[in-house]
């Protein structure tokens, strides 16, 4: 089912063809890119597919294609991911997996790349520490449950309960003006959706399925809910 609120359903079936058009012309080159080279096509690739996700979750395609592009993008992800980079994709990324954490044995070693690479990085002080990052790793790595204290402060509103949730996703899309993807709606041809991954799988970790999240704005539901709660 179509689920965006800003482009219409013609606009994203565009963005997807070409953004999977020209992730299958860059896998065709894989071979004969030059060592030197290697690192931007990650980052090439990391993108395409990242796009591709948001994009599936916009046009409400089914969770196993999401899923798919979902494992490319982290793999290429993990492979780029340097110093300084920004604490929104990598959220996104663990809380995709958790939403999908069924079905982590295929994923989790990239997981565990990626979380390693972080704590390295601010270790030496090149990367922003956040503790919604440590917290959502340790669960998918340990399944322990560490306390946290978020930059996001709609994350730090959110309790046990859907009442919480619904009045923390108020703030969710104004939280992210620093994002790169924000407020890409205004433009022609930038804009893939906006989804909020994160609230989504602490919804999951602490067990609200509450019918009433279905109508929040940017919130994923459809991920949090693939099976009968």
């Amino acid at each position: 089912m179509f689920r965006d609120k800003y482009k219409n359903e013609e606009y994203f079936k565009k963005s997807l063809k070409f953004n999977i058009k020209a992730f299958d012309e860059f896998e065709a080159m894989k071979s004969n890119i030059n060592e030197s080279r290697v690192h931007r096509f990650y980052l090439f690739q990391s993108g395409y597919s990242k796009k591709i996700v948001t994009i599936s979750c916009s046009l409400g395609l089914p969770h196993e294609e999401v899923f798919k592009w979902f494992k490319i993008s982290l793999y290429y992800y993990q492979m780029f991911y340097e110093r300084k980079g920004n604490i929104y994709s990598i959220i996104d990324y663990l809380s995709l997996a958790v939403l999908f954490e069924d079905r982590k044995e295929e994923f989790i070693e990239d997981i565990e790349k990626l979380f390693n690479k972080y704590m390295t990085f601010v270790g030496e002080g090149e990367q922003l520490q956040e503790d919604y990052i440590e917290f959502l790793a340790m669960y998918l790595l340990r399944g322990e449950r560490v306390n946290y204290h978020s930059h996001l402060e709609y994350l730090n509103l959110m309790g046990d309960t859907a009442d919480s949730v619904i009045e923390a996703q108020k703030f969710w899309y104004y939280a992210h003006s620093e994002a790169a993807w924000y407020d890409t709606h205004k433009t022609e041809d930038a804009y893939y959706g906006y989804w909020s991954f994160d609230t989504a799988a602490l919804c999951k970790i602490r067990g609200i399925y509450d019918e009433r999240l279905k109508d929040l704005d940017y919130f994923p539901y459809d991920l949090l809910v693939q099976k009968d709660h």
